[in-house]
């Protein structure tokens, strides 16, 4: 079977693209000796995420009830503070959890770039 080469983002990196320098670590976040973000943190893909989920559920928050229905409620289930919920209550709810998830997603992606931006600092402090 023929095998694939392995894509860009998936190789392990040898070399800092930016000075070219050899990494000890292929997990490392930033490069050892010019502090070049090499890698993006977990925390920051997770806020990612919830920011996505936050678009789709602010857009449901929008359009839902309207343009795209919301599905039914599946075994006479109760949503709690929500007896019987109405699509415009649904549609409340859809935008309360898109600001939440958006609030919850900007905070952690801007602790994955604080993580980021400390290393890269201390490296550049040590090297100065």
């Amino acid at each position: 079977m023929v095998r694939l080469p392995t894509p860009p983002w998936a190789r392990r990196r040898e070399r800092c693209p930016n000075c070219l320098a050899k990494l000890p670590d292929d997990r490392a976040l930033v490069c050892d000796v010019c502090g070049y973000q090499l890698r993006v943190p977990r925390i920051a893909l997770a806020g990612l995420v919830l920011i996505g989920g936050a678009v789709g559920a602010l857009f449901m928050g929008v359009f839902g009830g309207d343009i795209i229905p919301f599905p039914g409620i599946p075994f006479g289930l109760k949503i709690p503070f929500l007896e019987h919920p109405t699509p415009a209550d649904l549609r409340a709810l859809s935008l309360w959890v898109g600001g939440g998830f958006l609030v919850a997603g900007s905070a952690l992606a801007y602790a994955g770039a604080y993580a980021v931006r400390r290393k890269g600092e201390r490296v550049l402090a040590r090297g100065a």
